[in-house]
């Protein structure tokens, strides 16, 4: 017997086996629990980095926990792929975002297939391609339709060099989290959606997701609510 463990030959053997036997695509099972397993999209803006592994491994392994407790886990993927990160990535290095984004969702699906992650391949996802994003629209559609959606004029952390704008998270300091320009406070005309008129029902549900969740992370969220009387 052979004491040496070769990673690349176990590993390329069983990921075979996995995908040959769709092994963690999610079926109809009314027998067990069900347990949704979902980490952030990454942007495919570039290649994984060990902020991925991390953030990824935690997920698969809390998938791999409920499967052993027999579980009927749905673990997917897919790419958040229609957004500032991945154009302003493609613009700076001269090339077609479409072309940009394809190439580096080609190069990082196939880092974490061998990461081996138990993924439903699937169910996979990209948000920049049309068979996707025409439901954003239709979503942003009914939501205008019921006046949910609505402009006005509103002060904006605006990023003259990225020409967008910022959220405060991407402000922090005074400068653009992505080229480190300064800031500039523009009124501008921006879409909004009414999440005020939720408000009340939002912070009723909160005592539903406070165990297990750090006071911080709380707190945070009825901030973003952002109820206000009168």
């Amino acid at each position: 017997m052979d004491e040496k463990y070769f990673a690349q030959k176990i590993e390329q053997k069983w990921q075979k086996r996995w995908e040959e036997n769709k092994t963690f695509e999610a079926e109809i099972d009314n027998t067990r629990l069900k347990f949704y397993a979902l980490e952030m999209l990454p942007y495919p803006s570039g290649r994984l980095h060990m902020g991925h592994v991390r953030n990824y491994s935690i997920g698969d392994a809390l998938a791999w926990y409920k499967r052993l407790q027999n579980f009927n886990v749905l673990h997917p993927i897919g790419w958040d792929s229609f957004g500032q990160p991945a154009e302003q990535a493609a613009i700076k290095k001269g090339v077609n975002p479409r072309d940009w984004t394809e190439d580096n969702i080609k190069q990082m699906r196939e880092q974490l297939q061998r990461l081996g992650i138990s993924y439903d391949w699937s169910r996979e996802i990209a948000a920049h391609r049309p068979e996707y994003y025409k439901f954003d629209q239709w979503f942003f559609l009914k939501m205008f339709e019921r006046g949910l959606a609505y402009q006005k004029d509103s002060q904006v952390n605006w990023c003259p060099k990225c020409e967008t704008t910022l959220s405060n998270e991407q402000a922090s300091g005074g400068t653009c989290w992505r080229c480190g320009t300064q800031v500039e406070k523009q009124t501008r005309r921006q879409w909004f959606l009414k999440i005020t008129a939720y408000a009340e029902e939002l912070l009723q549900g909160m005592p539903e997701i406070e165990t297990g969740w750090a006071e911080r992370v709380l707190t945070m969220q009825k901030n973003w609510i952002g109820k206000s009387e009168g």
